[in-house]
């Protein structure tokens, strides 16, 4: 029968490993790893110092530390450790041992991720976006960007982009009257989005409007607003330059009007979702990248590591 004691009295961390064993741990950067008695790894970890931090276990008491780790401490036999030269080089190697053998006791980076490549090119007709785990052949590799790390937040995000990009091309301000493709949770794996030269504009008089809605209202009349620069838009938000597209589509879909409490909540919690994405994953992705626009899957676990 197995005990359910986490912490049994007879098997104190430092009574099963010895003295000497943590008198021998060295304070460089490191990784270290625990194992059963059959020898079955437990779990990895990196650490600035290796001594102060395998200290932390050879001191811990039930009730200062959590149920998940007392369990762990009272099934480690052995412990084994390797010395890196800086810390960053100490997360890479648990980031690619916890992949490897997906410790029981580790949590993140253990479970396979989906990585999606986006491909987002303008044409005369419009835009054609993809969603695809690795870039195709056929297409022009120029317009593909990635890859990206998450399958439900880059779905989801990417469908936030097209209803909203939808409504503010056919001047539609009501979510229930997206199309059928468009309503559901995840995005389409494929979508083409028209455009039109006379679908961003919108009929509102920027002399009725008063206020702060007077430039909102010009900006939303102006005839000079062409795909192109729409196009231009989006581009900087996917390369994380710029987020102006966000401005561009409060404008596009108020046209200085006032919007019904669910409209206003549709349109808030999509532009949240949309910033987020901005900020966690298309900005870090930039820094990442440096010139290049593609980052290969095999590379990405590393680089957001670090």
């Amino acid at each position: 029968m197995k005990s359910n004691s986490l912490f049994p009295s007879r098997s104190l961390l430092e009574e099963r490993l010895g003295a000497e064993r943590f008198d021998s741990i060295p304070t460089s950067p490191g990784v270290y790893r625990f194992y059963d008695g059959a020898g079955d790894l437990l779990y990895v970890g990196k650490a600035k110092n290796l001594r102060r931090r395998l200290f932390t276990y050879k001191r811990a008491k039930a009730g200062q530390v959590s149920r998940k780790v007392a369990e762990m401490i009272g099934r480690i036999d052995s412990m084994v450790w390797v010395e890196t030269e800086s810390e960053r080089e100490a997360l890479l190697l648990e980031n690619r041992m916890i992949r490897g053998a997906r410790p029981p006791y580790n949590h993140a980076n253990k479970e396979p991720e989906t990585y999606y490549f986006i491909y987002i090119k303008p044409d005369e007709a419009g835009v054609e976006f993809r969603l695809a785990m690795r870039i195709h052949e056929e297409t022009d590799q120029r317009f593909w960007h990635g890859c990206f790390k998450g399958h439900a937040t880059v779905r989801r995000s990417l469908g936030c982009l097209l209803r909203l990009l939808w409504m503010a091309e056919h001047n539609v301000k009501n979510p229930m009257h997206l199309p059928v493709q468009l309503t559901r949770n995840l995005t389409p794996m494929r979508y083409t989005l028209s455009l039109n030269l006379t679908a961003f504009k919108c009929k509102e008089d920027p002399v009725r409007a008063g206020g702060e809605d007077v430039d909102k209202a010009r900006r939303c009349q102006n005839p000079e607003s062409p795909p192109g620069v729409l196009t231009g838009l989006i581009d900087s938000w996917i390369r994380g330059e710029s987020c102006e597209i966000l401005d561009w589509l409060i404008v596009q879909i108020e046209c200085g009007e006032r919007l019904a409490p669910f409209q206003v909540r549709f349109l808030e919690s999509h532009l949240d979702i949309l910033k987020t994405f901005y900020d966690r994953k298309l900005v870090p992705h930039r820094k990442l990248r440096g010139e290049s626009r593609h980052i290969k899957q095999e590379e990405l676990d590393d680089l957001l590591v670090t």
